[in-house]
């Protein structure tokens, strides 16, 4: 079965006796698979929607709304501009949309709005667990072997490889450093247990390279 198969099958399983508007669940599908598809997409691709879907799985027992939090998961990156401060925005704006061309109701709707916008920041109140969840799995690839992180990494700089390497490294150590002056990287007790101190090595080590590759690049600059 192809990618694009099994995901239409996941993604059609959410309506079953909750839309009959089968023409516009097909077309919306479709052009979910098409922007996470795109070329320029190095990371926030297809497998990283895969990725997040398997994680949220694990606690489908433990979720209150399940579906909500999925279709969180499939819009979250819809619009994706790496150029651009505004994505989670026009995602959760593209969400509103599409869904309601779907039929979807608007309570559900606004819930997913918010999951998107949470990604802005990846903060929770800890009482608000499928919340906590669904920030959970979109963090996942920071908690991997070293192999999977290293092949993250340089997708992300494939991503923004408009940035100049000094620029690049600037703002990555940046965005690391505030993930580790967080008091914890995962929401959930599972997660937090299997990846917080991987992840958290993980990341120490991506900064001292970013430091390391700098001060490689100051030294042939000076020299």
């Amino acid at each position: 079965m192809s990618d694009f198969d099994r995901l239409a099958q996941i993604w059609q399983s959410y309506w079953i006796d909750r839309s009959s508007r089968h023409s516009e669940i097909n077309r919306v599908f479709e052009l979910l698979f098409a922007a996470y598809a795109q070329p320029n997409r190095h990371y926030h691709n297809l497998n990283h929607i895969d990725q997040l879907l398997t994680t949220i799985a694990r606690f489908n027992h433990q979720l209150k709304d399940p579906i909500t939090v999925n279709l969180a998961v499939w819009f979250h990156d819809f619009v994706y501009d790496s150029q651009a401060s505004d994505n989670e925005a026009q995602s959760a704006k593209s969400a509103q949309e599409l869904l309601t061309s779907i039929g979807e109701s608007a309570t559900t709707i606004d819930r997913v709005q918010q999951l998107i916008l949470s990604t802005q920041e990846h903060q929770v109140d800890a009482s608000d667990l499928d919340k906590s969840i669904f920030l959970d799995a979109d963090l996942v690839i920071l908690g991997t072997d070293p192999v999977r992180y290293q092949a993250y990494q340089a997708a992300i700089r494939q991503e923004y490889h408009w940035v100049s390497p000094a620029d690049y490294q600037t703002g990555r150590i940046q965005v690391l450093q505030r993930f580790l002056h967080r008091d914890r990287l995962y929401w959930t007790d599972l997660l937090f247990a299997e990846l917080e101190s991987i992840a958290r090595s993980n990341i120490k080590q991506e900064i001292s390279e970013l430091i390391s590759n700098t001060e490689l690049t100051y030294n042939l600059v000076a020299d």
